[in-house]
Order: C-alpha cells, then structure tokens, then sequence
C-alpha cells in the first residue's frame, strides 16, 4: 500500500488538517476577544450590562417610591408655610411658583433617569 501522504499520490492531502481548528470560526461581534470566557460561553451569567440596566431600574423604582411620599409630605409643608408666611391674595402665585418648581425638577430626574436606561 502506498502512503496517502507521499509525493507520489495521486489524493491530495487534507488542506484543513494543516489551518489551526478555529481559522473559519467568526470572530465574537460583542467586543470580546476570542476565546475569552464571554465569548465561549454566553451560558456563563447575564451580561454586565444587563446587570447595569436592572440595577437601573431597581433605583428608578425605589427612587420614583420615596420621590412621591417625600414630595407629598414636602408639598403639605410647603403650603403651611405659605399659608403662614404669604398674605392671602399672593397665596395662589405663591402655590403656583413652586408647584412649577417641583414639576421641573421632577422632569429633569425623570429624563437623566430614561437618558441612562436608554444607553
């Protein structure tokens, strides 16, 4: 028998025998290098960034929770103290100023809040 692998053979040899095992593999689209753990296996654990974004919304939530008691109760006080301190005929410019205010605010926290889970 004649070796396959001799010059005088009419079989060439394997061509993919002589390319390293992963020459046709594509390389990981999500920024990691190839053969790192996150890119051999996605099974691993969630994402960082998936971890980031729960976190996120964990904080919107508790946040958005105290954010309305606090306001609520700042809102009471706020009126007292207008009630006490403004005479009566300025009151409802007074009441309408700082609801402007609080309403600002809270629109300012809430977009810096969506701006941060939409990236």
């Amino acid at each position: 028998m004649t070796d396959p692998h001799s010059a005088d053979s009419p079989i060439e040899p394997d061509a993919d025998r002589h390319q390293p095992a992963d020459a046709g593999a594509q390389p990981p689209t999500d920024g990691t290098a190839p053969g790192s753990p996150a890119s051999t296996d996605s099974r691993l654990g969630p994402n960082v960034d998936d971890v980031r974004r729960l976190l996120a919304w964990g904080a919107l939530a508790i946040c958005s929770l105290l954010v309305v008691v606090a306001v609520i109760q700042f809102y009471g006080s706020v009126t007292d103290a207008i009630d006490l301190w403004i005479d009566s005929r300025h009151q409802p410019i007074a009441q309408a100023a700082f609801n402007l205010v609080v309403v600002l605010l809270s629109l300012i926290g809430i977009s810096a809040l969506l701006r941060e889970l939409s990236e």
